[in-house]
């Protein structure tokens, strides 16, 4: 490996190089990658070297290469791995490199070394070079175009993201960062009071259309909106609709099991937006710091201050869910500039539960009468509860051999089920009020 180096920088000496040095967050990869391959592209002639430390942990420096007698690294094919960006084809990404090349008649040696730390990854890139003046200039551009092109995120824009947390406690995936994949959510999907969804899109989709205009007039592009309300109401469902709805933004999901990677999802949101940051079951981190449920760590101050921290120029719509808005910080959610607006997803009216009862009744033959009894009949329930008692109701139709007809008798059958045994526990965890309802039916 010296005899290359040397025959490509020769006649100077190696230890006359100068190295410079950047660092890559694991999910700028693709880009980088990218980047890497325009550049030498570009350039007449260039050679390129797969590299293996001898010793699994040692670390990769341009140094270590130039090092006279060191066998501390091998030449050999180069390892490379395949991220998923959510496209037909991955980036196949290399590990472990050396590029040599010459770009305006300076010669030039390009190192990256992909290295697994303590719960987190990083990508090194070295350039080495002579140290005449011709020679910085041409290695600080190579250096501002790569880091322009990684920072650009072409790979990951407009899509919809989770950054997954490490598998084992001294590792975490390079290709942490996934693309979701959800089904899309129409907004006939959603069925709710039409006050509530126009509070909905009046404060997230008319916002965004309106951000640049806002903007121009002084005030804030960046927002927060906290959907609270019991669970299985539809919390997740808007958010999906949103997701979907909300053209040319980046948006990274970030939920339970998540929060470990709070920093990292906030430092790619100000990287990639527009973007929408949305929190789920916020109450993890953001409960009372004073009270019982108040979370461990500093994820609630780190939330605090990165709200805080956006410019007024920072295009990034946070959006939060809770089914217990009791228990949240007052910092948080009571303060504009970090939640703007509150908006309650209640259990669902008469009129909207008969609706959910022909959407969730699918193929099966539900009568006008039928369907107005049981939406009439359910009371405060939520939307999942209307679901999963017509799923029952339709098991206990077959299992009596009643064709696709549904009676009566089929929805009695299946409220014994889910809430006569369970009683008050049983209708809570199913999303129903156990003070109304069949609930209270049951239980006289």
């Amino acid at each position: 490996m010296r005899e290359v180096l040397a025959g490509h920088f020769g006649p100077v000496p190696l230890e006359d190089l100068v190295v410079t040095r950047g660092d890559f967050p694991h999910w700028m990869r693709p880009d980088l990658q990218r980047s890497i391959e325009k550049l030498v592209a570009g350039l007449a002639k260039h050679r390129f070297a797969g590299l293996h430390p001898r010793e699994r942990e040692q670390e990769l420096r341009f140094a270590d290469l130039a090092e006279a007698g060191s066998k501390s690294v091998a030449i050999g094919p180069a390892v490379y791995q395949d991220i998923d960006i959510g496209e037909a084809e991955a980036v196949r990404c290399v590990t472990r490199g050396l590029w040599l090349a010459e770009r305006e008649g300076v010669p030039f040696a390009l190192l990256v070394d992909v290295e697994d730390g303590y719960r987190h990854v990083r990508v090194r890139v070295e350039i080495a070079a002579r140290a005449d003046a011709q020679s910085r200039h041409v290695t600080a551009r190579i250096i501002a175009e790569l880091r322009a092109g990684a920072a650009a995120a072409q790979c990951w824009r407009g899509k919809v993201l989770v950054l997954d947390p490490a598998q084992e406690d001294f590792e975490i995936s390079a290709a942490g960062l996934r693309v979701e994949r959800a089904a899309p959510v129409r907004r006939e999907d959603i069925v709710m009071a039409q006050r509530t969804f126009s509070l909905i899109e009046r404060n997230t989709i008319g916002f965004v259309s309106k951000a640049e205009r806002l903007l121009q007039l002084g005030l804030s592009q960046k927002k927060g909106v906290l959907l609270y309300g019991p669970p299985g109401t539809g919390k997740t469902l808007v958010v999906r609709w949103l997701v979907g709805a909300l053209e040319g933004y980046t948006k990274l999901i970030v939920s339970a099991g998540h929060y470990g990677l709070l920093a990292e999802s906030l430092e790619m949101a100000r990287a990639l937006q527009p973007a929408l940051v949305v929190l789920e079951d916020i109450d993890l981190v953001g409960a009372h710091r004073d009270g019982p449920w108040a979370a461990a760590g500093g994820a609630l101050n780190l939330l605090l201050n990165e709200m805080d921290g956006l410019s007024p120029e920072a295009r990034v719509l946070f959006v939060l869910t809770t089914n217990r808005p009791e228990v949240l910080e007052p910092a948080l959610a009571a303060r504009p500039g970090r939640v703007d607006q509150a908006i309650e997803i209640a259990l669902p009216g008469a009129a909207e539960r008969l609706l959910l009862v022909k959407r969730y009744a699918g193929s099966l033959g539900v009568e006008e009468e039928l369907a107005a009894r049981i939406a009439k009949q359910t009371g405060r329930a939520s939307p999942a509860f209307i679901k999963e008692l017509m799923r029952r109701a339709a098991q206990a139709m077959l299992e009596r051999g009643g064709g696709s007809v549904l009676q009566w008798r089929d929805v009695e059958g299946a409220l014994a089920d889910m809430l006569g045994a369970g009683g008050k526990l049983g209708a809570a965890m199913l999303g129903a009020d156990h003070r109304v309802g069949f609930a209270a039916a049951m239980s006289s």
